[in-house]
C-alpha cells in the first residue's frame, strides 16, 4: 500500500507540475500577444500605405486602358478608399471620363477631382 501511495503521489505531482507549467506558458503567451498587439499599429499603418499604393496603381491601370483618355499627366493619390485625381488632361470631356473610370475601380469609396484642362503644347 505504501508503494501505491507513493506512485499515486508522484503521478499527482507530475500532473500538478504540468498544469502549472502549462498555465505559466499560457500567461507568457498572453503577455507576448498583448505586447505584439501594442506594437502592431506601425504594422497596420504600413499595411494601410501598401493598400493605398495598390489602389492607386489599380486606378492608374484602369485609366490607361480607357479609349479617348490621355492619362499621361494624371496623378492618382489614394487614402482609405478616398481618391484624388490631379494633373492635367488635353480636353474637358476627359475629366468626367477619368472620374467615372476611377469610381468604377473596386475599393474606391469617393473620388475628388482636381484635374485641369491643358491643351497639348502649353
Amino acid at each position: 500500500m505504501n508503494k501505491a501511495n507513493l506512485v499515486l503521489a508522484a503521478v499527482c505531482s507530475m500532473l500538478a507540475f504540468s498544469a502549472v507549467s502549462t498555465w505559466a506558458q499560457d500567461q507568457a503567451s498572453d503577455t507576448i500577444a498583448s505586447a505584439t498587439a501594442t506594437a502592431s499599429p506601425p504594422l497596420r499603418s504600413r499595411e494601410m500605405r501598401r493598400a493605398n499604393r495598390l489602389l492607386a496603381k489599380k486606378i492608374r491601370q484602369a485609366l490607361v486602358k480607357v479609349k479617348n483618355l490621355d492619362s499621361t499627366n494624371i496623378v492618382v493619390s489614394a487614402k482609405s478608399g478616398s481618391v484624388l485625381l490631379g494633373g492635367t488632361v488635353p480636353a474637358g470631356d476627359q475629366i468626367q471620363l477619368a472620374t467615372t473610370t476611377a469610381e468604377g475601380v473596386s475599393g474606391v469609396r469617393e473620388v475628388r477631382n482636381a484635374l485641369r484642362v491643358r491643351a497639348p503644347g502649353q
